[in-house]
């Protein structure tokens, strides 16, 4: 059986993963990592490698004496509270992920709607996570020369051959004439 991973940088591929498969909200994954990256800096090495070893009191303490009158008591104690639950939602996710429930006790929108779902649903939304439809704003980057690239952006999904060609005319047009 491997070995479970409870290193810094597990704690934060979990909240990334979490917002994105739904097991956490995204804005309390992303708060509880802002509050990690804040507190996490003031880690020992051993501490990094276990975070199950991290008293999260006792490293506030660490962070308020270095951050002195920078950072109000009040900031500090969001930021405790926030590590905490991270940090048990990490625990019990690295334990259990087929048991994990949030400590905040609320299921995101995601998995209520995932536990509605048919099983032909279940497929379809998996086969999304994982092959996300692409965005009509991706920026397509065109080599033309060695020391030049276009840009190219709002191409639509459902591009016909006819737009296409129309693009590519309106392109033609701009060109310099040929020198011969």
């Amino acid at each position: 059986m491997a070995e479970k991973d409870y290193s810094e940088t597990a704690f934060f591929g979990f909240l990334r993963q979490a917002a994105i498969a739904g097991v956490l909200k995204p804005a309390t994954a992303r708060s509880r990592k802002m509050a990690a990256e804040q507190l996490l800096v003031q880690l020992k090495s051993h501490e990094r490698l276990d975070l199950r070893l991290v008293d999260v009191d006792q490293l506030c303490s660490r962070f308020h004496k270095l951050q002195g009158s920078t950072i109000r008591d009040e900031s500090l104690q969001v930021y405790n509270e926030r590590l905490k639950n991270g940090l048990k939602d990490f625990f019990a996710w690295t334990d259990d992920p087929i048991a994990f429930s949030t400590v905040d006790g609320e299921l995101p929108e995601a998995r209520l709607v995932a536990n509605r779902d048919t099983p032909d649903q279940a497929v379809a939304r998996e086969q999304l996570a994982l092959n996300p439809p692409r965005s009509p704003h991706d920026i397509f980057p065109v080599p033309i020369r060695p020391d030049l690239i276009v840009y190219l952006q709002n191409v639509p999904l459902d591009l016909s051959q006819n737009e296409a060609r129309k693009i590519a005319a309106v392109i033609q047009a701009l060109a310099l004439p040929d020198e011969k």
